[in-house]
């Protein structure tokens, strides 16, 4: 495991205080088959389809027909596996500046001029450090109250930002006391809202409506709530193309994506403005970590970068790109967020299937997503390390909250808990599919309560 490591300074007594990091050995990657293309991502859990009407995303069929669904978009990946060449992945995921150190000491990441050493009463060991408190990153997806309109508002809606909303509050206040300690929130999955001022090209130019109160009550709840967050800046719904939904116009991000010029426009007109909000407040260590985006691999076409991954089979309704033009962009956004931000980066990929794709990227940990039809071939039983994927902690961000097939959702998180996993995440609070299942949550997190909360 590698940790960012930090140094806290003292006036008086010390002049630098180094926290060492854990690093643990390299194991082998499996082998394995695994659906791809339309056959993997039609069995994929939740729907992406967005609700015009009430600007948020419901699933396509009910949970009745969940099963018969999943049958036979399995027997389709059947006929579509191909082997995942795991030659180059010892090569894909190490890191020169690993460290080696007691794992007792636990960095100080993100910590605002306090200084002490770092001290953690029940350091979690592969959990992810924030604050010198090595945890198991616990809680759920939220993912939002009003799709893409939590941050900015829809006026044309009527949809309320979070700044405007009381339900929010009180949506918080209800995850938090089941156990909730970290809240997966999507900020702009897609740019329906007011939350970005466009121009009539469709460059941004900056954040709009109420994007800036909203950001700043959203860490006035998290601190009020003792919540964390891992704001989600965009998803692979960012990719449709551009279109009118009932009065207002959703533009799409690829061509921003592809232009160096309005790549750049949209740094330094949104995401700086997102990541500078967050640092001035005095909350601001309330957002543990910055997730990119949202399960990039859908909007991908073509050959993976790096050996060990399959070929990306991008869903058709979306306007895909290459996975180099993908990793340029998050790369880009990535870099802003490290000059703004002191809190971790990662990215929300949608299967360990892809687990090479975004090992050259600057995060502090991985992240992956299971839904049954993963779970078929890469099973969740299995260690980080069976995966070849040892050199920084691992997140399972997202995942059924009545878990998967056969398989309920304590032991799935105990068997994470248990195998060298860095935290879970279930999906989700606002899903009318999966409905938070805070009870089973809650229940985990009185088992575990030192080592789930930060």
């Amino acid at each position: 495991m590698l940790q960012r490591c930090a140094a806290a300074h003292t006036a008086v007594l010390l002049s630098l205080v180094l926290c060492a990091c854990a690093q643990d050995d390299a194991s082998p990657a499996v082998t394995d088959s695994e659906p791809h293309g339309n056959a993997a991502r039609d069995a994929g859990g939740r729907d992406q389809a967005a609700d015009a009407s009430g600007g948020t995303r419901k699933p396509t069929r009910d949970a009745g027909a969940r099963s018969e669904r999943d049958a036979a978009a399995m027997q389709d990946a059947a006929r579509a596996i191909e082997p995942i060449d795991d030659d180059t992945s010892d090569d894909a995921l190490s890191s020169p500046d690993t460290s080696d150190a007691s794992a007792g000491e636990q960095p100080a990441r993100g910590d605002a001029g306090v200084a002490s050493a770092c001290s953690d009463s029940c350091p979690k060991q592969g959990g992810v450090d924030w604050l010198c408190h090595l945890r198991f990153m616990y809680g759920t997806n939220y993912a939002w109250h009003h799709f893409g309109s939590d941050f900015g508002g829809n006026a044309k809606w009527n949809q309320q930002g979070v700044s405007k909303n009381a339900d929010v509050e009180r949506e918080l206040g209800e995850m938090a006391a089941q156990g909730v300690n970290v809240l997966r929130w999507w900020i702009f999955p897609d740019f329906r809202g007011d939350g970005i001022r466009f121009d009539a090209q469709d460059k941004p130019l900056g954040l709009g409506g109420t994007a800036v109160a909203d950001l700043t009550r959203a860490l006035e709840l998290a601190e009020q709530h003792d919540l964390y967050l891992m704001l989600t800046l965009f998803s692979f719904d960012n990719f449709r193309p551009t279109k009118e939904m009932d009065g207002l116009r959703a533009r799409s991000i690829r061509p921003l994506v592809l232009d160096a010029a309005a790549r750049k426009g949209l740094m330094d007109t949104v995401v700086r403005p997102i990541a500078q909000t967050v640092a001035k407040s005095p909350h601001h260590q309330r957002v543990i970590a910055w997730d990119v985006i949202n399960e990039p691999e859908w909007a991908i076409t073509g050959a993976s970068k790096y050996g060990g991954d399959p070929t990306f089979d991008a869903n058709p309704e979306l306007l895909a790109i290459s996975h180099d033009q993908m990793e340029t962009f998050l790369r880009d956004v990535i870099v802003v967020l490290r000059e703004e931000s002191e809190a971790l980066v990662s990215v929300g990929s949608a299967a360990v299937k892809w687990r090479f794709a975004w090992s050259k990227l600057d995060v502090d940990f991985h992240q992956f997503h299971i839904y049954d039809w993963v779970n078929q071939y890469f099973p969740y039983s299995r260690s980080p390390s069976e995966y070849g994927v040892n050199d920084k902690p691992v997140v399972m961000g997202e995942f059924p909250s009545q878990g998967l097939m056969g398989v309920s959702y304590d032991k799935l998180v105990e068997s994470w808990y248990s195998n060298g996993y860095g935290g879970s995440l279930s999906w989700a609070y606002s899903d009318p599919m999966f409905g938070g299942n805070l009870s089973a949550l809650s229940q985990v997190a009185k088992k575990h309560a030192c080592e789930t909360r930060y």
